[in-house]
C-alpha cells in the first residue's frame, strides 16, 4: 500500500502491515471493544486507517467507517450525529485530530467514550500507541473467534429517503464477493492487480472492492489524494501517471474528469492505457459518449481498449449481485448473477423489480429490525428497489439491463410512468458537453421537467466567461449558451415523443448540489429526492406556467 506524501510515497509492505495490524488490534482490545461495541471511523482513505480497520475486524470488533464530508463539509453535523446514535460505538477513531478538531470539540461534549488516534493534535485524543496492549494470546484467541458470519463492518446507507440505516456486513459476504470475482476475471490470476484509487473506503465499493481485491490477490494500492473534481482532478492524473494501474474502478462522473486530461494530454494518455487491462465503471451506466472517447483515445496513442466491465448491487450486497465480464456492446448491460448469487425479477408498477438471496446478501440493519423486516421478501430475497429486464428472454446468458430506480420514478397526470434513471442517463448524453446532470421533475404533472446543472468548466473554457459569470445567473441571462442548450434538448425530442421521455421545459439550478444538504454524495452522485425537496418552489414556479413545446424558465432570481 502506497499514500503520497507531498512530492513522494509512504509505502508499507504486507509483512510491515501484518505487524502493526497485530500491535493495533491488541491496543483496541483493551478498550473493551467487541461486537456489541464497534469501532466508528472518521477519516479519509489512508494507511493508518486500513490499518486500524483491519485490526478491529481480525479480532472481532467491527467497524463503522463514516464519510468525512459528514464532519467537515457539512454546515451542522446532524447527519454525523445521527449515525453516531446509531451505531452506539464503544470508541471512535480520528485520523486527524487538528482536521476534525470542530467534530471532536462537539462529539465529547456529548460522548462518554474514548476517542483515539494515529496522530497528535488534541488534548481530548489519545495516541493508540498510547494504549496499553493486551497480550498477543488473547488477541490470537479473539482471532480464532472469528467466523464467516461475524459482523466485520456496519456500512452506512446514504440516508436519502430518511435517516441512514447501518448495513451489517459480515466477513462471509466481503469474502463471497472477492471469490466470485476470482472465479469471473481469470486475469487476475496471472496479473496481481495494480490500482490508483480515491473512491472513499466509508462507501461499500472502496472499502470492500478495491480495498480488498488487492489484499485478496496479493496487489498493490496506490491510494490516490485527488478526485475527480475541477480542483482535485489533477492530483488524480499525477498519481495515475506515476501508479500506472493495470485495473481502474470508478464511477461515470470519474471517467467524464479524466477524459478531457486523456484526450489534451497525449504522454499521459499512453501511461493510462500502457498497463491498463480493464476499466470497471460502478454505480451507474457509462454513456456511449464516453465509452468511444475511451476507445478513440487508446486508439490515437497505439494500445489496445481496456476491458469495459459494469456491475450491479447496493450496500447490502457488499456490493455486487451482478457483474459483466463478457464482452457486451450495451451500455446499461448489468451482467449476469455472481457464482452462488440468485436474481428475482417481479412485476411491480410497469416494471420487473429486481431483488437478491445469496452469501452476498446482508443479514439485515444494524440495531433497526423493523427495517430489516420490510426489506426481504418471504422467500428471503432482499428488495433491492431497482428494476431490470433481460436483454433477451430467450437467451438469459446475454445479461440484465438496468431499468430504473422504482423509488425515484413517478407517475405524470395522464398516468404515465416516469423512468428516472434510464432518462436522466440520455439527457446528459443529449447536453454534452453543456451539463453535468440533471434533476428529473414532472411528479403528477403533465409533462417533464429538467434542473440541469451546467458544465462550468466547459462553457468557462468555449465561451470565455469571466470568474465572475461562472455562476447560475450569469448562465441563464447568456442567450448564446441557452439557445444551444435548447437546440439539443430539442433534438432529443425530435427522436423522443413519447410523453414519458419529451422534456417540455428546462431550469437550471442555481448553485452546486451541495455534501451538507444531502443533495450530492461524495463520490459525485446526485440525491434527486433531495434536490426536488429543496428546490421544490423552483420547480413548481417552472411547472406552473402552462404546457408549452420546449423552453427554458430563468427562474426570475436564481
Amino acid at each position: 500500500m502506497r499514500e503520497r506524501t507531498g512530492d513522494g510515497w509512504n509505502e508499507i509492505s504486507y509483512e510491515e502491515f501484518l505487524e502493526q495490524v497485530m500491535d493495533y488490534a491488541s491496543r483496541l482490545l483493551s478498550l473493551g471493544l467487541n461486537e456489541k461495541q464497534p469501532l466508528l471511523i472518521l477519516s479519509a482513505n489512508t494507511i493508518n486507517h486500513a490499518l486500524v480497520s483491519f485490526a478491529a475486524m481480525m479480532v472481532g470488533i467491527p467497524t463503522a467507517p463514516i464519510s468525512v464530508a459528514y464532519a467537515l463539509a457539512a454546515k451542522s453535523a446532524q447527519k454525523l450525529e445521527q449515525i453516531i446514535d446509531i451505531i452506539e460505538a464503544g470508541a471512535i477513531y480520528v485520523a486527524d485530530p487538528k482536521m476534525f478538531s470542530k467534530a471532536v470539540d462537539n462529539l465529547t461534549k456529548k460522548l462518554d467514550i474514548p476517542f483515539i488516534s494515529s496522530r497528535t493534535g488534541h488534548e481530548k485524543v489519545t495516541l493508540i500507541s498510547d494504549l496499553k496492549p493486551v497480550s498477543q494470546d488473547i488477541v490470537i484467541f479473539s482471532r480464532d473467534k472469528i467466523t464467516p458470519d461475524t459482523i466485520a463492518k456496519i456500512m452506512m446507507t446514504s440516508g436519502s429517503t430518511g435517516i441512514p440505516k447501518g448495513v451489517i456486513t459480515t466477513h462471509r459476504m466481503i469474502y463471497s464477493n472477492q471469490q466470485s470475482l476470482a472465479l469471473l476475471w481469470k486475469f487476475l490470476e496471472k496479473t496481481p492487480p495494480i490500482i490508483v484509487d480515491w473512491l472513499p473506503w466509508s462507501h461499500v465499493f472502496g472499502g470492500n472492492v478495491c480495498l480488498n481485491i488487492i489484499l485478496f490477490h496479493g496487489g498493490t494500492l496506490n491510494i490516490d489524494d485527488g478526485k475527480p473534481m475541477p480542483a482535485l482532478v489533477g492530483r488524480t492524473v499525477e498519481n495515475l501517471k506515476i501508479g500506472k494501474p493495470n485495473l481502474h474502478f470508478n464511477v461515470p462522473s470519474g471517467i467524464e474528469s479524466l477524459l478531457p486530461h486523456l484526450e489534451d494530454d497525449l504522454s499521459f494518455a499512453k501511461s493510462f492505457f500502457t498497463n491498463l487491462k480493464v476499466i470497471f465503471v460502478a454505480a451507474a451506466a457509462l454513456s456511449q459518449t464516453a465509452r468511444d472517447r475511451l476507445e478513440k483515445i487508446a486508439s490515437k496513442v497505439g494500445q489496445e481498449k481496456p476491458m469495459l466491465f459494469f456491475g450491479w448491487g447496493s450496500t447490502e450486497t457488499a456490493p455486487f449481485s451482478t457483474c459483466v465480464y463478457f464482452d457486451t456492446k450495451r451500455a446499461d448491460n448489468l451482467g449476469l448473477p455472481l457464482p452462488g448469487t440468485q436474481i428475482k425479477l417481479t412485476p411491480e408498477q410497469d416494471k420487473m423489480a429486481l431483488s437478491v438471496k445469496g452469501p452476498n446478501v446482508t443479514t439485515g440493519y444494524w440495531r433497526n429490525d423493523a427495517a430489516t423486516k420490510e426489506v426481504f421478501d418471504k422467500m428471503g430475497f432482499y428488495q433491492m428497489g431497482d428494476a431490470g429486464k433481460l436483454i433477451d428472454n430467450d437467451d438469459p446468458a446475454l445479461g440484465i439491463i438496468f431499468d430504473g430506480r422504482l423509488s425515484e420514478n413517478f407517475k405524470l397526470q395522464t398516468g404515465t410512468w416516469v423512468n428516472v434513471g434510464k432518462l436522466r442517463l440520455n439527457i446528459i448524453e443529449a447536453m454534452h458537453p453543456f451539463i453535468l446532470d440533471a434533476v428529473i421533475t414532472g411528479h403528477n404533472k403533465s409533462d417533464i421537467g429538467l434542473i440541469v446543472i451546467p458544465n462550468y468548466k466547459y462553457l468557462e473554457k468555449t465561451f470565455n466567461l469571466p470568474e465572475e459569470k461562472q455562476n447560475a445567473v450569469a448562465i441563464a441571462s447568456d442567450e448564446n449558451i441557452i439557445s444551444l442548450m435548447t437546440e439539443a434538448l430539442a433534438s432529443y425530442n425530435q427522436k423522443n415523443r413519447s410523453n414519458s421521455r419529451n422534456i417540455r421545459r428546462f431550469t437550471i439550478l442555481p448553485r452546486l448540489p451541495e455534501i451538507g444538504k444531502n443533495e450530492i454524495t461524495d463520490k459525485g452522485y446526485l440525491n434527486q429526492r433531495a434536490l426536488l425537496s429543496n428546490w421544490k418552489k423552483l420547480a413548481e414556479d417552472m411547472h406552473n406556467l402552462g404546457n408549452q413545446t420546449l423552453f427554458f424558465f430563468s427562474g426570475h432570481n436564481l
